[in-house]
Parts: C-alpha cells; sequence; structure tokens
C-alpha cells in the first residue's frame, strides 16, 4: 500500500465512512476506484485530491504525504485550538492577579488591626 493510499485510507477510517460512502460523495460509479486509491493500483487525480481533502477534513499536502500523519490524541490528552488554549491560560492570569490582589488586601487588612492592638 503506498503512502497516498495509506493516507487516504485512514483519512476515510477516521471520518467512519465506508468505501462506498466515499465513493457516492466522490461521484464514483463505485467502491473500485477508492479501493485503487488506497491499495496504490491508482492514484486520484488533483482535482480529486482536492475534493478527497474537503471531504476528509484534511490537506492535499498531508494525503500526498508532505506533512506528518494526523494522529489521535493519547488518552487522557485532547487537542485543543491555539487560540482557545491561549484565552484559557489569559483568563487563568486574570483570575491568579485577583486572587494575588485579594490575599495582599487580606495581609494588610491583617497587619493593620495588628497594629492597632
Amino acid at each position: 500500500m503506498s503512502t497516498v493510499g495509506k493516507r487516504i485510507k485512514k483519512c476515510r477510517e477516521n471520518c467512519n465512512l465506508s468505501q462506498e460512502q466515499l465513493a457516492a460523495i466522490m461521484e464514483k460509479a463505485g467502491k473500485a476506484t477508492i479501493s485503487n486509491w488506497e491499495t496504490g493500483r491508482n492514484e486520484p487525480t488533483l482535482t480529486e485530491f482536492k475534493k478527497l481533502a474537503e471531504v476528509l477534513k484534511t490537506t492535499v499536502s498531508h494525503l500526498i504525504g508532505e506533512t506528518p500523519m494526523f494522529e489521535e490524541p493519547r488518552e487522557n490528552y485532547v487537542l485543543v485550538k491555539k487560540d482557545d488554549l491561549i484565552e484559557l491560560q489569559r483568563k487563568a492570569l486574570e483570575r491568579e492577579s485577583e486572587r494575588n490582589r485579594e490575599l495582599k488586601e487580606l495581609l494588610e487588612n491583617s497587619k493593620k488591626a495588628d497594629q492597632q492592638e
């Protein structure tokens, strides 16, 4: 099986599509075309690669082997968009700053109370 074929098959499986379903989406007569792509007997045309990438939620670069194979996250790991992670970190820092202000205020009030005694 070629690298291209492996990647097409892996992406198809990740999308929970059968060869028949992908063939229908790609407007092919039957699953034979998809099977031929996956086994390396034939390769998609550029137009077909573009449509495959769209359908399989990937890129042409990935399908032809120019970018690393997408791996499922390991157990106890999740994928997070970079912008979402940055926003979560920003909010965590804001909460930490607020807690630090509150603790500083409590400490100052405690010192004042001790001085008044």
